[in-house]
């Protein structure tokens, strides 16, 4: 038996076992009072870090390896960041305004955006706190001279409190086994790079760091999110055949990814990849994924200033060549009401889960609005891809929007550019407005896409980043597969399709529901799309639709899963483990 069993959440599937490896994160901030006469040499030793920085992650971009040339941009933009005057300038003036030294006047700036992040709802927006926190501490440890050494000799399980991208590159990728962090999520640019990579991940340990001790084994089980401290040898036999049945499981499902997804009785559902910038693009095609189910935007406003219309245009057009012949789905901007955007003007919300976010900021910002729909419909003239609207509460929201894309087609066509003369017109459904009136919004738009994540948190009242009512956040609750049932069944009505981009895409119970329910796409991250067709392969939709019916009048979410438990081992038989996400395999080993 294993000394400790930790739990948090996989956030790149997969087994490894190793030593431990701490990296310890925990920094004594330096609180110091100046006077006028040190303020500038003060600044100039913030510069002066910051150019370090960006100088160092320079030099780990170049030794990047051509199997991971894809994630250059993702430590690319932490370099821009290293200048971003939303951190380095406000530093600086907090130094001149309140006399404080560089590293004290650091942390405050990097507390005040990574506060204003916490306050969105997206998980993609509010890991890009991530990006933050660990651009700062680094110029932090730049300005009290600590290293960071390039550890290539000895592999291990690392473990920290947060890690960046450039942080796993510098410790030497060959020898990272596996990664364990307090903090971070399934869309922070750590976890993207870990899926890239093929190195389990876990994240969300709490009692991580005073747990752990260096040098101790630990096996790290990133299919049902926990790791075994000291394992006895009965846990290491057991895991070292799970890891190889596994890894012989995975190599299955990656030579098969560009089959089929067609059922045993061949019904064929498009399983498209949830994309959040351009350098995902490279596995793309060897992933198996027909298309881009949901090609997040928000990535380029997140710098320092916004985007002008011919930065767009040049990133949706590269998007869409490298996907070519496939479907590109763009959703258009969705943010909540932070200041990172236009801090003069968006107000400090009480609540930004229920605030300007998603089309309501679209259609009151209408410049920025204005500006990303003329890129969109430049970039898609002779391109199969389509424009998604998130948040839709309403029918009035979509007659708005169309006024205003009628609008921009007129103004192009004026100056004489060229633009999609017929591009369709989605929205996303994940509030319960939109789902109570998805037989109205059908006739009004081409396609629904079902944000599972954020219905889930609107349909039961949950935020599922409250450690108190995490319990609750059950994508297979009643309530839930009764709305999606009813989204699904609106759609058809009226003959346009309906697919689902959240979490529940890429989950084995949830793919069985969906299937039964009649839905006709998936989306989700690359990294699951070989799974998500080798589960549909094993799968036989009128099987699954008959045990959606009974489902549908079961009474809670116990019944829904004591059902679909015995399901799921029929379905998938002895593989059941080897797929990530599902509650049956967390309940084993709860």
């Amino acid at each position: 038996m294993a000394r400790l069993i930790l739990w948090g959440n996989a956030i790149s599937p997969g087994i490894a076992i190793g030593p431990l490896r701490l990296k310890q994160s925990i920094r004594l901030l330096e609180k110091r009072r100046i006077v006028a006469e040190d303020v500038a040499k003060e600044e100039e030793a913030l510069v002066r870090a910051a150019e370090q920085v960006r100088s160092a992650l320079g030099a780990a971009v170049r030794e990047v390896p051509e199997t991971l040339q894809e994630y250059r941009e993702i430590m690319l933009s932490q370099m821009e960041l290293a200048r971003d005057p939303k951190i380095i300038d406000s530093a600086r003036a907090r130094i001149r305004r309140r006399k404080i030294c560089a590293t004290w006047a650091l942390n405050e700036t990097m507390e005040e955006l990574c506060n204003l992040f916490s306050g969105i709802e997206d998980p993609y927006l509010q890991d890009r706190a991530q990006d933050i926190k660990a651009i700062c501490f680094r110029i932090a440890d730049a300005l009290t001279g600590a290293s960071h050494e390039k550890d290539t000799e000895n592999k291990s399980i690392l473990a920290s409190y947060e890690l960046s991208p450039a942080d796993v590159m510098e410790l030497g990728p060959n020898g990272i086994l596996g990664l364990l962090t307090v903090e971070g999520g399934p869309t922070s640019h750590t976890a993207i790079l870990a899926r890239g990579m093929r190195v389990p991940a876990i994240a969300g340990m709490t009692d991580l760091l005073a747990q752990a001790r260096e040098g101790e084994t630990v096996i790290v089980d990133a299919l049902r999110g926990c790791a075994l401290l000291a394992p006895d040898g009965d846990d290491l036999e057991k895991y070292q055949e799970f890891r190889e049945n596994y890894l012989a499981f995975e190599n299955q499902t990656k030579t098969s990814a560009t089959l089929s997804s067609a059922t045993k009785d061949g019904i064929e559902l498009v399983v498209g990849a949830n994309l959040e910038n351009l350098s995902e693009l490279g596995t793309l095609k060897k992933s198996g994924a027909r298309g881009i189910g949901l090609y997040r935007t928000e990535y380029a406003y997140l710098g320092g200033a916004l985007p002008d219309e011919k930065a767009l245009v040049e990133e949706y057009s590269t998007v869409l060549a490298k996907t070519a012949p496939e479907k590109v789905i763009f959703r258009t901007l969705d943010v909540g009401a932070d200041k990172l955007l236009l801090p003069n003007i968006i107000p400090n919300e009480p609540n930004p889960a229920l605030g300007l976010r998603g089309i309501r900021f679209c259609l009151k910002y209408r410049d920025i609005f204005r500006t990303q729909l003329r890129a969109v419909l430049r970039a898609s003239r002779n391109s199969n891809a389509a424009l998604m609207l998130p948040m839709i509460s309403g029918k009035a929201e979509i007659a708005e929007t169309r006024e205003i894309i009628s609008s921009v087609k007129e103004e192009l066509k004026a100056e004489g550019l060229a633009y999609a003369k017929d591009l369709p017109l989605g929205i996303m459904i994940e509030t319960p407005s939109a789902v109570l009136a998805s037989d109205i919004l059908a006739g009004e738009c081409d396609f629904f896409s079902i944000g599972t994540n954020d219905l889930v948190h609107y349909l039961l009242a949950i935020d599922r980043n409250n450690r108190h009512v995490a319990y609750l956040n059950e994508p297979l609750h009643p309530a839930i597969i009764r709305s999606l049932k009813t989204v699904i069944d609106a759609a058809h009505a009226k003959n346009i399709t309906a697919s689902v981009c959240g979490e529940l895409a890429s989950d084995p119970c949830g793919i069985v529901v969906l299937l039964g329910l009649g839905i006709d796409e998936l989306s989700a991250a690359q990294r699951f799309v070989p799974a998500i067709k080798h589960i549909l392969r094993k799968l036989d939709a009128g099987l699954c639709a008959d045990l959606v019916n009974e489902i549908l009048t079961l009474h809670d979410v116990a019944e829904v899963k004591k059902l679909l438990e015995a399901a799921m081992v029929n379905f998938l038989g002895p593989e059941l483990p080897y797929h990530s996400s599902s509650f049956v395999l967390r309940k084993s080993h709860e």
